[in-house]
């Protein structure tokens, strides 16, 4: 199963930069986005201008996340091309909202629960601080309870993990499917989004898409140069940029590939032909003399 999922994943990278004008579209989109976060965050609204550049960048910022999921889901699927990403992106913009709506619900919903949570388990009993004796000796360090680690093991598993796995499903679906075909096949859409396989290709694009922009951007480097600093810094994001777009689009297309159509999974199986009859002599009897 480990080496199905490496091969779907391959086969993705492969097919992705080879239709390198599709990902140049997506890649377009995704800097759309994050300049018109930059704006909707950096401007303020002190003056008219302002306050319109605020409320663009607060419209363009939904449409452009859409468009790019999109996007996304068709430049994953098996021979896309930069024409049929162009062309069924914006189509499919809506298909993704619907079925984004009661993800951000669920999502909505487990934050309020994970904050209530907390509340709801036994409550940690602060132990004194203990100091150790010798030359640099200070406090040791807190320890580590369980219903912290049950906690932030819920958020990442929740929130991190099972809905954009769910999401990546059904936009795949509907992408491929159609929209009605996904919604009438539900729950065979969800259910295949927790298979084995499933499971082991998204945490492996995980760590791509996810863990490795987090871990180039926040390594800790010193330099004496300001100018080295600042120029180190902005590869870092050039390459944060890069390895967020492609390891969601490589994943969203590993998925694609060890996940049949709807279509194709529900179809009947067809019974084997049966044999031709055979063909039988009469014997005529002989006649005895």
């Amino acid at each position: 199963m480990i080496k199905e999922a490496l091969a779907a994943l391959g086969n993705s990278a492969r097919d992705l930069f080879r239709n390198w004008r599709g990902l140049l579209l997506l890649a377009l989109v995704y800097t759309g986005l994050l300049v018109s976060l930059y704006f909707f965050f950096a401007v303020g609204v002190a003056s008219v201008w302002q306050l319109v550049v605020t409320a663009a960048a607060a419209l363009a910022a939904p449409l452009l996340w859409l468009l790019l999921e999109a996007g996304s889901a068709n430049a994953a699927l098996p021979g896309a091309t930069a024409g049929t990403v162009a062309r069924r992106a914006p189509r499919d913009l809506l298909k993704v909202l619907l079925l984004a709506l009661p993800l951000i619900a669920l999502g909505v919903l487990f934050v309020y629960l994970l904050n209530k949570l907390p509340g709801w388990l036994p409550k940690i009993e602060e132990a004194p601080q203990v100091y150790t004796a010798g030359p640099g000796a200070g406090p040791r360090p807190a320890p580590l309870y369980w219903q912290e680690a049950l906690v932030s093991s819920l958020w990442l598993l929740l929130l991190g993990f099972a809905l954009p796995l769910t999401a990546a499903h059904l936009w795949l679906s509907a992408a491929r499917d159609g929209l009605g075909a996904t919604l009438k096949g539900l729950h065979r859409v969800v259910a295949r989004a927790f298979a084995a396989r499933s499971v082991l290709v998204y945490a492996l694009g995980l760590f791509v898409f996810g863990m490795m922009p987090y871990l180039v951007i926040y390594a800790r480097t010193s330099f004496s140069n300001s100018w080295a600093e600042l120029l180190t810094f902005g590869l870092r994001l050039g390459l944060a940029f890069v390895l967020t777009l492609t390891g969601w689009v490589i994943t969203l297309g590993a998925l694609a590939r060890v996940t049949p159509p709807l279509a194709e999974a529900s179809a009947p199986a067809e019974p084997a032909p049966a044999p031709p009859p055979q063909e039988t002599t009469a014997v005529e009897p002989q006649l005895q003399a």
